[in-house]
């Protein structure tokens, strides 16, 4: 049992130590800010989001230099990220129903692994991987092949003659080539063409991005399967002329084709130009370099097709080998 001298002292140095403490710590009745406790539903520091964590420090991501896409980053906003990872088992099997001949389900595919294996962020608050251009999003593709594949154990080729076959990585695709026709056009301050017209009216022309380009296909599918006519004519301009996929539906599209009936004759004969020639730009073909040091073209076309990206080529006949 406690000596009662010493449980008398205790008692005495609580009841101290609770007195100075009420002393030190008067009740404010001119409190600034709200209480305390009225902080409910504020993210503490281990609940951050994605979003709230910076993009170069989310493990097993790596990170793609801007300036190394096909349009040099030219198309975004400064600060814009963009980083992958590798894809997993789950995504390749899913890849691996590819039909390389149905185009819209390929379409579909590429969109399905982006989404999954990129990470976009501007400094916008309300950035997307449907942002991405269409050009930019094949060497994305690529790049997530590479990264999934790190050991080598798929090799993508392209048969460039009878007898020799060249093994391909996504810096030897060439995928757009921005011409000083086009580039003279470019503002730095809209991220896009503006082109300036005689009769002092100026129109913004964008390269096509994933979101745009997926809605319209949509959009014509959906007109087809009802068979209700459609304005094909604005259709070619449609992805150069509607930059942003955000707010797009049926009657903000029919708009854009009612403003086009009010076009000059200067402004279509400037977006045909723009539109051809930035179709002629987009002919990714690879560059190679032969035994003699000469460099050439050829196709892209992958042996096993557009599904070997993430498909092993001759896998069972590798089985039993290493």
């Amino acid at each position: 049992m406690a000596d009662p001298k010493t449980e008398k002292n205790l008692q005495e140095f609580v009841e101290q130590s609770e007195l100075t403490q009420n002393q030190s710590t008067p009740q404010n009745n001119n409190q600034v800010g709200a209480p305390l406790s009225d902080t409910l539903g504020a993210r503490m520091p281990q609940h951050r989001t994605d979003d709230l964590i910076s993009l170069g420090n989310q493990i097993g991501w790596q990170k793609i230099p801007i300036k190394d896409l096909p349009t040099m980053g030219l198309f975004y906003p400064d600060g814009t990220e963009i980083l992958i990872r590798a894809a997993n088992g789950g995504e390749i099997r899913h890849w691996s129903t590819l039909n390389d001949a149905d185009l819209s389900t390929l379409d579909d595919m590429l969109n399905y692994v982006i989404e999954r294996c990129v990470i976009f962020k501007t400094t916008g608050p309300y950035s997307s991987w449907k942002d991405i251009k269409e050009v930019d999003r094949f060497y994305l593709i690529l790049a997530i092949r590479e990264y999934t594949f790190v050991k080598g154990e798929n090799k993508l080729q392209v048969k460039v003659s009878e007898t020799k076959k060249v093994d391909v990585v996504k810096d030897m695709i060439s995928y757009i080539t921005l011409t000083p026709d086009i580039l003279r056009f470019h503002s730095e301050e809209d991220k896009c063409f503006v082109l300036p017209f005689s009769s002092g009216k100026s129109m913004k022309v964008d390269i096509p991005s994933i979101g745009v380009t997926n809605w319209l296909k949509t959009y014509m599918q959906r007109k087809q399967q009802k068979q209700e006519p459609i304005d094909s004519d604005f259709m070619n301009y449609a992805p150069f002329v509607i930059r942003d996929w955000r707010g797009l539906n049926d009657t903000s599209y029919e708009k854009y084709v009612l403003d086009s009936f009010n076009w000059t004759t200067e402004e279509i004969s400037c977006l045909t130009e723009i539109k051809d020639l930035f179709r002629e730009t987009v002919d990714p073909v690879i560059r190679y370099t032969d035994d003699g040091g000469m460099e050439h073209t050829a196709p892209i076309n992958f042996l096993g097709g557009i599904k070997s990206i993430f498909i092993i080529q001759g896998a069972l006949q590798k089985l039993g080998k290493n």
